[in-house]
């Protein structure tokens, strides 16, 4: 990055060199892919856990391999590649780099191989987020810092547990979880921290688990830097106002907001047909 010695960015015609070269490269991407599109698969060559042949539908014999969506650098839709992972391999999230760099593992395919304190999740659903938009795009700092390219998008995860490592607590194999990793949840296969999980309510189907889990913890969280959360409200006048009230944080923290006694509870939806869906 180009910074100067007082710690700010320099600018390039008033604008962030990150956010011009990330555009950049989703121009160029686009006119590859409309264009030359044999070009794509010379220019992005398969890692090395990858099979050989990007797949782009399922195949006998690949049953038990690992599929997940792959992006190779920024740009749009076209980047995402469905890609076959070499046996025994899994995506993970960045938090377990003294295990191993994400987004892929060594094999995990024995309980021994797995780093204490972790499953290998067969992941059932996952939740797309306006954050993997922009992880696609190349605008996500911390994708960049802590992952880079490739990289297998997405936080929310859910689905049965296949294989446990040591010091897992009470989770077993074939328990019915759901979580958070820190990328790499665009995966039919996840290795991910148990502390990251918790166990799918009776009533909850397994998509409807993996919808919860980004969307609650921001909301929390906002709450959290306004003062209303953990424990009362620091504040008297407990009236709150939530802009985009019918998306997935807005709507969170409309419940939220009712559960811990804010009133009123003020929501802007975009358009008159939101509003139903807000309350």
């Amino acid at each position: 990055k180009m910074v100067k010695e007082d710690g700010k960015k320099y600018l390039i015609f008033g604008q962030d060199p990150d956010v011009l070269k990330a555009l950049c490269a989703n121009v160029l991407s686009w006119i590859l892919s409309t264009f030359a599109p044999s070009l794509m698969s010379h220019l992005l060559p398969p890692c090395a856990e990858e099979e050989a042949t990007i797949c782009v539908s399922s195949s006998s014999g690949r049953s038990n391999k690992t599929r997940c969506i792959s992006i190779g650098r920024p740009g749009g839709l076209e980047q995402l590649r469905l890609v076959y992972l070499k046996d025994g391999i899994v995506t993970v999230g960045y938090n377990l780099t003294d295990f191993c760099p994400p987004p892929f593992t060594p094999r995990v395919d024995k309980s021994n191989l797995i780093p204490p304190g972790c499953v290998v999740l067969n992941n059932e659903a996952f939740s797309v987020n306006y954050a993997d938009c922009c992880i696609r795009w190349g605008l996500y700092e911390s994708a960049k810092r802590f992952v880079g390219w490739p990289i297998v998008p997405g936080f929310d995860i859910a689905g049965t547990i296949d294989l446990v490592g040591g010091n897992s607590g009470d989770f077993k194999s074939g328990d019915r979880v759901f979580g958070i990793t820190l990328f790499g949840a665009y995966s039919s296969r996840v290795l991910v921290p148990v502390e990251q999980l918790r166990k799918v309510p009776e009533h909850l189907t397994t998509a409807e688990a993996a919808a919860i889990p980004a969307v609650a913890f921001t909301a929390l969280h906002a709450l959290s830097l306004a003062g209303h959360f953990p424990g009362k409200s620091k504040f008297q006048n407990k009236a709150i106002l939530i802009h985009s009230a019918a998306g997935g944080v807005g709507s969170m923290l409309v419940q939220m907001s009712k559960i811990l006694g804010l009133s009123p509870v003020v929501g802007v939806v975009g358009s008159s047909s939101k509003v139903n869906e807000a309350k």
